[in-house]
């Protein structure tokens, strides 16, 4: 059961590892829904395998990954709850920085078992992880999606899939996009800057 899952659990730690600020000092994997009730042991490591994929350079396996995650002093915690309000099963991985806390979420959907992304930062979002992913935090008003599409528009990026998250109106609201090649980062810059995001992140994925 939780093969289908260990490309997702690695995915969920490489974007945990990009949305941190500062290093990662601990983390939390917690599986929700039917997950719960069988081992997940190597899901912990393939999450583990992917916090570590942006920041290491010599090679990462399930053996050597959390040796290497002691090494730095990475806590690494597990936890299951078989009740999961929204979905059958639940993936969810939160990060202790120098800085505060980060969160992402995903779930497989359908007979295919597609990948989705559906949470960050504790947003409620739906997106398929992709290699090429810029994230904004930002205060919700009208006018900044065009701005966003506008300026990479400008710049020749395509924009494959974009999502927003709100919990309020005029609140702060998240903004995940995936985009067909890496924003430059004066490009990326400028995004920040147009929109007043008060935190952003572009990650790409192994």
């Amino acid at each position: 059961m939780v093969r289908p899952f260990m490309p997702l659990a690695e995915k969920l730690g490489g974007l945990l590892t990009g949305l941190a600020e500062g290093a990662i000092q601990s983390v939390e994997c917690q599986y929700l829904g039917r997950l719960a009730e069988v081992d997940t042991r190597v899901l912990t490591l393939a999450a583990v395998k992917g916090c570590l994929a942006g920041v290491v350079h010599e090679p990462l396996s399930f053996v050597n990954a959390p040796v290497i995650a002691h090494e730095r002093g990475i806590a690494i915690h597990e936890s299951k709850s078989t009740v999961s309000r929204d979905y059958v099963n639940l993936i969810s991985l939160r990060a202790t920085s120098e800085d505060g806390e980060v969160s992402v979420a995903g779930t497989l959907v359908g007979k295919r078992g597609g990948e989705r992304i559906v949470r960050v930062l504790d947003f409620d979002v739906d997106m398929a992880p992709e290699r090429n992913m810029g994230f904004f935090l930002y205060e919700d008003r009208p006018g900044v999606i065009g701005k966003i599409g506008s300026i990479l528009g400008n710049s020749g990026i395509n924009i494959a899939s974009m999502e927003v998250g709100r919990k309020s109106q005029g609140g702060l609201a998240v903004m995940g996009l995936t985009v067909d090649e890496p924003i430059p980062e004066d490009v990326f810059n400028q995004m920040v800057k147009e929109i007043g995001a008060q935190h952003a992140h572009f990650v790409v994925l192994p």
